[in-house]
């Protein structure tokens, strides 16, 4: 039998990662009068050299222009994780994704609570024929789940007034060689009948959990500092943004880590 508990600490260690991220600096990238930010952290920043410890990971943007003109409509977003961090589900349990179609917040946490990975938040502008353009800003809560048999992660997002919107961002979990181990590579539904588009995010990742006797965290991460370093400076993630223009943006985030002794 699997065996799991809730985190009781999730929402803290979300507002504490979103804290961090605010505190470091964003890279800005810019094709034409096109703007995206990328921001990111991790926390403890204390890891050990070898093996891995628990940690949580945030990473958010924000896409828009330069003349303040609405942008393209982002299409697919991959954010890569440094190979030095690992997603790890084993005995975790999962959600179905037909849990969470057309279900509020507070609905989607009843379904799938013991599957609940992070948190967050998505902002969305939606310009209605003869209402003019709002803003809406709904609440993430990650669920992880399986894709056509693969690992995913369920970004369900709700919002409330003045217009009320839920959707689910599937993001598939894949393993690649190089720098960056892990890709979430996530295509977005429709907005509002395509009238909106998301204008930025903010995603946090962290649960621990008991399964099969030990105590496992979902984020998981080293120090790759060299021998005899203290610390080090290393690529902890890349966004790429892809629009339906065909525009393709790509950002990395620099952080530090120390190592724990």
């Amino acid at each position: 039998m699997r065996a799991w508990r809730t985190t009781t600490g999730l929402a803290a260690a979300a507002v504490l990662a979103t804290a961090l991220a605010a505190q470091a600096p964003a890279e800005v990238a810019r094709k034409g009068g096109l703007l995206v930010t990328f921001n990111g952290s991790i926390s403890p920043r204390k890891l050990p050299r070898t093996g891995t410890a628990p940690v949580g990971v945030q990473m958010g943007g924000k896409i828009r222009t330069v003349d303040r003109s609405e942008p393209p409509i982002l299409d697919r977003i991959v954010l890569d994780i440094n190979r030095h961090g690992t997603l790890q589900r084993r005995g975790l349990p999962r959600c179905k994704l037909r849990k969470l179609k057309s279900i509020s917040s507070a609905g989607a946490r009843r379904a799938c609570k013991s599957a609940l990975i992070g948190r967050g938040s998505v902002t969305s502008r939606v310009s209605l024929p003869g209402q003019g353009a709002f803003a809406s800003k709904g609440t993430l809560l990650a669920f992880n789940g399986n894709y056509k048999g693969k690992p995913a992660v369920f970004a369900h997002v709700s919002s409330g007034a003045p217009l009320p919107l839920t959707y689910v961002i599937v993001f598939q979990v894949k393993h690649r060689k190089g720098t960056f181990g892990t890709s979430l590579v996530g295509t977005l539904p429709p907005i509002a009948s395509s009238y909106g588009y998301i204008s930025a995010f903010n995603l946090s990742l962290r649960r621990t959990y008991r399964a099969h006797g030990k105590r496992r965290s979902y984020a998981a991460a080293s120090c790759p500092a060299p021998k005899g370093f203290p610390g080090a400076n290393f690529p902890l993630a890349k966004a790429r943004y892809e629009f339906k223009d065909g525009r393709r943006i790509s950002s990395v985030l620099v952080r530090q880590c120390k190592v724990r002794r």
